[in-house]
């Protein structure tokens, strides 16, 4: 029996057992990024056209909207008017007529309105299908103002809303003999515009405080009010002179005095209220 242990092999023909010769073999596929950019496209243009036809149907719906003849306005309700006259109404509803409701312009309609003297504000909204609603505030008159050129109303924020004899006013609507009246020199005034005067203004501010004591009959006040310095009361045909400011302790002081005189049974000419400390009575002999 032949031993092959001792045989020995030629190198060529020698192989390393232990050594594993692996091979690296690349398979050709289709890129992730490439099919991922594809259908992001396809989303993008999927959504573009959604948007286009979206656009296009809501137009559409809008023409159908303002061309249909059930939301043309077909009339106008207004409310909280006393003063205004219905031909000034009329020319203030005139730019509705024939509008479509969801087209007209409310902010412009309520500038316009809100340029009358009388009117302090205005609230106008749609009333769906076809009306719309005006609902008006107006001033209310603190005083008749003479400035020697004639006789204006004034509210209490001195805002100047007409002549005190109107033409086109409704007879029964106001009574100018319950208001106070105020007079005034060198003023010029204007409807619709705040009266520039201080003596004016703290005028209005002495008759509010007049007002809020009570027992003064206000028809029968007259406050001349050339300056803040020189403003004063005539009531009852006697003159009270006030002076600037601080009109409720002033008057604190004044019912005071007259309790005093009465009860001395005192007749005077004037009282002067503008001392701080101490009141002057003019006292008649």
């Amino acid at each position: 029996m032949k031993d092959y242990k001792n045989v020995k092999v030629p190198r060529k023909y020698r192989s390393d057992g232990n050594r594993v010769t692996v091979k690296r073999v690349t398979a050709a596929r289709s890129s992730p990024k490439r099919r991922a950019g594809f259908g992001g496209a396809l989303v993008k243009g999927l959504a573009a056209a959604v948007i286009v036809l979206g656009s296009y149907l809501g137009w559409a719906a809008y023409q159908s909207l303002v061309r249909a003849e059930v939301f043309q306005i077909a009339g106008v309700d207004v409310r909280g008017v006393r003063q205004i006259s219905e031909g000034e109404i009329k020319d203030m509803a005139a730019g509705f007529t024939g509008q479509n409701i969801f087209r007209v312009d409310l902010h412009e309609a309520a500038r316009r309105a809100r340029a009358h003297p009388w009117v302090k504000d205005v609230r106008i909204e749609r009333r769906l299908p076809n009306r719309i609603s005006m609902v008006f505030t107006e001033r209310s008159p603190a005083a008749v103002l003479e400035t020697g050129t004639g006789r204006f109303l004034v509210d209490d924020e001195g805002v100047v809303v007409g002549k005190a004899a109107r033409e086109g006013a409704r007879p029964s609507s106001l009574s100018l003999a319950s208001l106070p009246l105020v007079k005034v020199k060198n003023c010029p005034v204007r409807a619709g515009d705040r009266v520039d005067n201080e003596g004016v203004a703290e005028a209005l501010a002495l008759l509010a405080e007049l007002a809020a004591c009570r027992g003064w009959r206000l028809e029968e006040v007259t406050v001349n009010a050339n300056t803040p310095e020189s403003l004063s009361l005539l009531y009852a045909g006697r003159e009270f002179k006030i002076g600037r400011g601080n009109y409720a302790e002033k008057l604190r002081r004044l019912g005071e005095i007259m309790a005093d005189v009465k009860r001395r049974g005192i007749t005077f000419a004037y009282v002067d209220l503008r001392p701080e400390r101490q009141a002057a009575v003019m006292v008649k002999r």
